[in-house]
């Protein structure tokens, strides 16, 4: 396999008032064509993990390498999915996807064009013009996912995108998700997913790590062998069996 992107040595404390270590020492690679998952209790470092890796904050020691190149500011080679939406209200479903376009030096006809596409590619095609106050969560997380991928990035970072979410809702993002990760003819398909949830890991994932409490730390990995679409074995003896594991390694996780 070849790898796409690698975490090396990273840690980050933060000092307001108090200190908190949030990493400690964390490495792991990233293949080309995975989907990987990143996993721990909460507040074991997983957001600012993947925002070091975003480009958004920086480490205190250690480095993120992207394609042989080391990242140190935001790049639409990478974008970021989050979980709190994080879109501008003042702005419509379609400008809040053609914005990040536009700074990225596209024209307006060609960020508009590019925004319907993706727009239309998450079922949102026809609440273009609608607000988002007017849009349900699951919604509000489409315009999201459309925004993040219209720039066609490399790598798709996503920020525990479902855990607000109603589990229907959830369920229909996640195989929509998983979709337009394997589908060949979409240029983005290298996808880094943190969660806490145990069974959402084990249908998303081909590989999971697993993190410690705080200081973060990478403490194991588990490889999913339960065959795609993962949707379709729920109930299969081989995807309880990988649950199971994990629980296991997290379980073991909190004392190490």
């Amino acid at each position: 396999m070849t790898v796409i992107l690698e975490v090396q040595n990273v840690s980050k404390t933060y000092r307001n008032g108090a200190e908190v270590k949030a990493l400690e020492n964390v490495s792991f690679i990233v293949n080309y064509d995975e989907f990987l998952c990143i996993i721990g209790p909460s507040g074991c470092g997983k957001s600012t993990l993947l925002r070091i890796i975003a480009g958004l904050d920086r480490p205190d020691s250690g480095k993120v390498i992207f394609k042989g190149k080391e990242i140190t500011s935001p790049t639409p080679k990478i974008t970021m999915v989050f979980q709190s939406f994080a879109l501008l209200p003042w702005k419509t479903a379609l400008e809040n996807v053609e914005l990040p376009l536009v700074v990225n030096g596209y024209t307006k006809d060609e960020a508009r064009e590019r925004a319907m596409k993706y727009l239309k590619m998450v079922h949102l095609d026809g609440f273009e013009n609608v607000y988002p106050h007017d849009l349900s969560g699951g919604m509000k997380q489409r315009v999201g996912l459309a925004r993040a991928l219209a720039l066609h990035p490399e790598i798709l970072l996503l920020d525990e995108p479902f855990s607000s979410l109603d589990e229907l809702t959830a369920k229909d993002l996640r195989i929509l998700l998983l979709k337009i990760w394997s589908d060949p003819t979409l240029p983005t398909n290298n996808f880094i997913m943190i969660t806490h949830n145990v069974e959402e890991a084990v249908m998303m994932a081909d590989r999971i790590i697993v993190m410690s409490p705080r200081p973060g730390r990478i403490v194991g990995e588990l490889k999913v062998n339960v065959p795609r679409p993962r949707f379709e074995h729920l109930r299969d003896k081989e995807f309880f069996e990988a649950v199971d594991k994990l629980l296991e390694m997290l379980s073991i996780s909190e004392y190490k």
